[in-house]
């Protein structure tokens, strides 16, 4: 069985995330459960991911993008990995786990997004939420993968959404 979870914004304002285990129409109250799996500590040039609000100096990983247009990034915490962007115009993002390459693919005019492994097997797939003034999306893995991994989609994909926001503002003149 895949492993579901939803991606909210921490408050109206915030870039941070919080993400719920299961496909969630709407955001828990605080303090009511379910409570987040993770929280994503969310910066002009980083992203944390951690277990909880409390954790953000402990980060489970923690992302630092580099270049003048964060094209690549470093990730490190109990695993290293880096990531890159799939090309100068592309909001995809591909990254390294055990040697072998991940890779998000984007389809244009689309709010659905996929990553696949090295040998062309779908990994996860993320919805976006489409008009929801706190719910980011939902992210699908398939069974079986270490949690390590796991951690690295749930990283990754909040990055490609990064990008994607960020390109459709520059398009938008905002």
């Amino acid at each position: 069985m895949d492993t579901t979870l939803t991606y909210f914004r921490k408050s109206a304002f915030s870039r941070d995330a919080l993400v719920y285990a299961g496909d969630l129409d709407t955001q828990p109250a605080e303090g009511t459960l379910p409570s987040p799996v993770y929280y994503l500590d969310v910066g002009s040039r980083h992203i944390n991911l951690c277990r909880n609000a409390t954790q953000v100096t402990s980060p489970l990983l923690a992302c630092k993008q580099h270049g003048m247009l964060g094209r690549s990034a470093t990730i490190r915490g109990d695993i290293t990995s880096s990531a890159h962007r799939n090309g100068a115009f592309s909001n995809a993002w591909t990254f390294v786990y055990m040697a072998e390459e991940f890779k998000w693919s984007i389809a244009r005019w689309s709010n659905r997004w996929t990553l696949v492994d090295g040998r062309g097997n779908t990994v996860a797939g993320f919805e976006r939420a489409s008009f929801r003034a706190s719910k980011i999306g939902t992210l699908s893995i398939m069974p079986g993968h270490p949690e390590h991994l796991v951690w690295l989609i749930v990283l990754t994909c909040e990055l490609v959404h990064r990008t994607v926001k960020s390109s459709e503002r520059a398009a938008h003149g905002s």
